[in-house]
Parts: structure tokens; C-alpha cells; sequence
């Protein structure tokens, strides 16, 4: 199968990860894009159907998908299956770290609220970080920087999941978004401020705007809430631009 299947699918479904994504080169991208393409799948399974059981059977296809793969057995049809394949073969560590994504995401089928900040927490690095360093390896940065800019891809779909009927923060205060927030954002500058290997810079640039949604929040938390923290698609392209040329994140 062409790479073009899991490009597609992340341009149509995910277009800020696309660009992040096509900034980076052709060896990159044939490492992240199959990576990407599955988050995909299976963040949109629990909101394609209403039906909890048939939710949780869709997970668990993907599921059994990486235990094919895992075990080399014959891949189940998918047209991301074979680049996933590929990309996963002998790299048991990510197998591991994506069937942790998928348990993750069985939370988005119920409407339960996550218990305590912690838990949240543990949510965005399965859905966050584990896509990173099944991209690039496993590392207390990767992990770190991977629930920085989780947290603020999360905050920015609250208005969404409240709409949705789900219950998506702990405590719903402004000051607790701006808890979290702060948060978020120290964990990126902490790791904008250790002089990390180059290797992870284009994996690192998907989150190239959390830092200035995460400032947004923390000045006008309330602001979240009525989901107008905004930004201009100008202003994105800009600064994944600047970035890129200057091998940063």
C-alpha cells in the first residue's frame, strides 16, 4: 500500500498534524505519517457510532491489528495496514506503547469524568507522548514534551466534549483550566530549554502552536470555556514556517 493512504487520511482528519507533518522529510515522513494515520483511526472510532459495544469491537480490530503485527501473522485489510506494518516491524516498543492508545482511548466512549488530575494526565501522555516516541523512542523528554502539548490539544477540544455530553476536566473552574494549562506549558519550556538531540525536532514540531493556545488560556481561562480561543490559519502556517527553516520546534 502507498504511504499516500495514511497522508490522506491525516490531511483530512487532522490538517494542523498534516502540515507539521509534511515539514518534515521524506524519511520522517515515512515514519510518522502510518503513526499518525492510526491515531486517527482510532480517536474517531468512539464518535462515529453511538453504540458503545460496537465502539469498543472497532478498538479492539486495531487492537488485534498491532497483535498481528506484533506476531507476524496476516494483517487484517486496512489501507494503512501495510505502511503500519512496516513501520512497526521488529519495534515491539511502540506496539506496546500504541495498544496503550488504544485502552486510552476507550475513556472517549463513555461519558465518565476523569477521576483526579493525575488520571487526566496519564490520558494525554497515551494519546500524546506514546505517538512521539513510537515516532522517535522512548525518553523522559519525549514523554514530558508529548503531555505538554497533549494537554493543550485537549483543553482546546473541552467546548467540543462538553457539547458532546461528556464531562472532559476534573474541575471545570478557571482555576483549575488555568492549573492545568500552566502546567502544560512549563513541561514545554522545560524541555525547550535542554539541549535535546536534533533527531527529535521534526517529530517535536506537531505541537508548534501549544505554547501560545496554552498562554491564551492561562491570561483568559474563561475564554476556553466560551470557545473563542482562536487562531488565525495565517498565523499557524507562519510560525510552522519559521520554524522549519530554522530547525526548531
Amino acid at each position: 500500500m502507498s504511504l499516500n493512504n495514511c497522508i490522506d487520511i491525516v490531511s483530512r482528519h487532522d490538517p494542523d498534524k498534516f502540515l507539521a507533518l509534511m515539514a518534515g522529510d521524506n524519511a520522517f515522513r515515512q515514519i510518522a505519517f502510518p503513526i499518525y494515520a492510526f491515531n486517527v483511526e482510532v480517536s474517531r472510532v468512539p464518535w462515529v457510532t453511538s453504540e458503545s459495544l460496537i465502539a469498543e469491537m472497532r478498538l479492539m480490530w486495531w487492537q488485534e491489528l498491532l497483535e498481528a503485527i506484533e506476531l507476524g501473522k496476516i494483517l487484517p485489510e486496512h489501507p494503512i495496514s501495510s505502511n503500519l506494518s512496516q513501520n512497526l516491524n521488529k519495534r515491539n516498543f511502540a506496539i506496546k506503547l500504541l495498544k496503550k492508545t488504544i485502552i486510552a482511548r476507550r475513556w472517549d466512549i463513555y461519558s465518565e469524568s476523569h477521576e483526579s488530575d493525575n488520571d487526566l494526565w496519564e490520558y494525554v501522555e497515551h494519546t500524546s507522548s506514546n505517538l512521539l516516541a513510537a515516532c522517535s523512542n522512548i525518553d523522559d523528554s519525549v514523554i514530558s514534551f508529548g503531555r505538554g502539548i497533549g494537554m493543550a490539544s485537549y483543553l482546546m477540544a473541552v467546548p467540543q466534549l462538553l457539547q458532546a455530553g461528556k464531562k472532559p476536566l476534573p474541575n471545570l473552574s478557571e482555576e483549575g483550566i488555568h492549573t492545568l494549562a500552566k502546567e502544560a506549558l512549563n513541561k514545554i519550556k522545560n524541555i525547550k530549554s535542554m539541549d535535546l538531540d536534533k533527531k527529535y525536532f521534526p517529530i517535536f514540531r506537531i505541537g508548534w502552536m501549544a505554547p501560545i493556545i496554552l498562554k491564551k488560556i492561562i491570561n483568559n481561562p474563561k475564554a476556553l470555556l466560551d470557545g473563542s480561543v482562536q487562531l488565525s490559519e495565517f498565523r499557524k502556517k507562519v510560525r510552522l514556517f519559521k520554524l522549519t527553516l530554522q530547525n526548531s520546534y
